[in-house]
């Protein structure tokens, strides 16, 4: 999915959802609906971590291709990070930190990046990792031809110089802030020079990373073996993982209960079930997911900012809130809440309550007093997207909008969502239910997709006002300017409302007891099964 996959769970029905919606909620009785959330840690027993195990994992979504630089799909990432590595990475703050590269030098005034490549390291298959490896890949990305979805986060790169083996210089056009692009890994892993030439990368991979592939039997399960020659040692301590695709929370609750499985991503309702109970850790934190609806704002009538605004004045986002995410959740504006001070304070944020007097107003200066009928389209892999339109449409019948909720297989959604993309908008639907997963950079959240020629601007949006802002934003480097200038372009987007933003959910994973050295990331990765042992 464009908008960075997700992380699914059991699918919702209509009757089921508007019949239970509240009554199930309430999981995070303490948590402030519209306020900050906290961060709660894995559990530990102690002891010093040792070798050996194998890990067995529920997977919640099929990764559908292994190829690091191809993929807009959150699950496929989940799938990969295991395999590749990139220059640079996150340590458990979020902070960037050194990976392939050891160290680093920015000059030219933020335009030119000189790496200097750890010696020694090697590709699973024992090859050496050298610079034609990193120029190889990252040209990969660059050149349209691989249609790569994360090309924006790189694309400042204009030219890279392998200066010697160990040493490559990347000279951008303009000042960007790099660093994050290839610690967020999505376009960024290290392959060996040629390798997509000779290998089908959605099932073969050869990285750096802590764990090699053994084999992916898509919609069944990925085994992974531990990559003896890694360069971090003593890590990995896992001899190998398997990750199990069971896309039904009920089944992860089984196969965890029965001890089948020692870790699985799930919801606040799942979560519930478990809390408590012998053997298993709950482990809950910050997560960067924000649950949005993106528009096509080419149709009419959604072409007029006045209806856009309307519809998000009529719904109420604690009820949203409360429906999809079973209260396990933060109101949010564009850039997630929690993301450092970037992110607007979700108390501040506009339309937190309906105004449905307002609301018709709006429709009626629009000149749609009688109403409309819209489409909005939704998968039941993904329920909280399923549940958040159903609260919607609800809500939109009281301004008079006829809201037909299109639930579709997640092949078909995604069909949906490409046709729109290759179209500029002008087929594939009205309005998608989807979600915004972590970016490197708060760059990440506005340009590419709210830029008039934004690589990922699926909904034709353009403000000319804005555009200027938008191009200037990413080239600051100085802190408190760029931050004042996001919160100006955010609160413009909320009035404006190209998207609808509702809510960051939290991060909710149950592990085994037997689990150790495991960290929740702000990222929603599991970047740190690499420092997980079993006791």
């Amino acid at each position: 999915m464009a908008r960075g996959g997700s992380k699914g769970q059991r699918g919702v029905s209509r009757r089921a959802f508007l019949a239970g919606g509240l009554a199930a909620g309430g999981a995070l009785g303490g948590l402030d609906l519209l306020g900050g959330p906290t961060c709660l840690a894995v559990a530990q027993t102690g002891g010093a971590p040792k070798h050996g195990g194998t890990l067995v994992a529920a997977q919640e979504v099929d990764p559908v291709s292994l190829d690091p630089h191809t993929n807009s799909n959150f699950s496929a990432l989940q799938g990969y990070e295991h395999l590749y590595e990139s220059l640079t990475g996150y340590d458990e703050k979020t902070n960037i930190v050194p990976a392939l590269a050891q160290s680093w030098d920015v000059t030219n005034g933020g335009r030119t990046y000189t790496f200097r490549l750890r010696p020694n390291v090697k590709f699973h298959n024992g090859q050496p990792m050298t610079g034609e490896d990193v120029k190889y890949s990252i040209e990969r990305v660059l050149d349209p031809k691989t249609a790569s979805p994360w090309r924006n986060w790189l694309d400042t790169i204009k030219e890279i110089k392998v200066l010697d083996p160990l040493t490559v210089q990347m000279n951008l056009d303009t000042p960007y802030p790099l660093l994050g692009s290839f610690a967020g890994m999505r376009a960024a892993g290290i392959v060996p020079k040629g390798l997509a030439e000779k290998e089908n990368l959605k099932i073969k991979a050869i990285g750096t990373g802590p764990f090699k592939l053994v084999e992916y039997l898509p919609q069944d399960h990925i085994t992974y073996a531990r990559n003896p020659d890694y360069w971090d040692k003593p890590l990995p301590y896992l001899d190998g993982m398997v990750f199990k695709v069971l896309t039904e929370e009920n089944a992860r609750l089984a196969a965890l209960r029965a001890g089948q499985v020692q870790y699985a991503f799930l919801s606040a309702q799942g979560a519930s079930q478990l809390e408590g109970g012998p053997g298993i850790t709950v482990a809950k934190s910050p997560y960067a997911w924000v649950v949005l609806h993106y528009i096509n704002v080419l149709n009419k009538p959604l072409n007029d900012a006045r209806v856009r605004r309307a519809m998000r004045m009529a719904v109420d986002t604690s009820e949203v809130i409360q429906k999809a995410a079973y209260g396990a959740g933060v109101a949010s504006g564009p850039i997630p809440t929690g993301y450092g001070d970037w992110s607007l304070d979700p108390k501040s944020l506009p339309y937190l309550k309906p105004d449905v007097e307002g609301a018709r107003k709006l429709l009626a200066e629009a000149g749609y007093a009688n109403g409309f009928k819209v489409e909005i389209k939704c998968s039941p892999q993904y329920p909280e997207f399923v549940a958040t339109t159903l609260v919607m449409q609800q809500a939109l019948k009281k301004i008079g909008i006829d809201v037909t909720v299109t639930q579709m297989e997640w092949g078909a959604f995604v069909a949906a969502h490409n046709k729109e993309v290759e179209t500029g908008g002008q087929e594939g639907g009205d309005i998608f239910a989807s979600a915004n997963t972590f970016r490197p950079d708060p760059d990440g959240y506005i340009y590419p997709y709210f830029y008039s020629k934004g690589k990922l601007n699926d909904g034709g949006y353009d403000n000319p006002k804005l555009d200027p802002l938008m191009a200037e934003a990413r080239t600051i480097s100085n802190h408190a300017e760029r931050r004042k200038l996001y919160e100006q372009i955010q609160r413009a987007l909320l009035e404006d409302s190209p998207n609808w933003w509702w809510y960051a959910k939290l991060n909710i994973e149950a592990l085994s007891s037997k689990v150790q050295g495991y960290s929740q990331s702000f990222t929603g990765r599991r970047i740190f099964l690499k420092k997980t042992w079993l006791s």
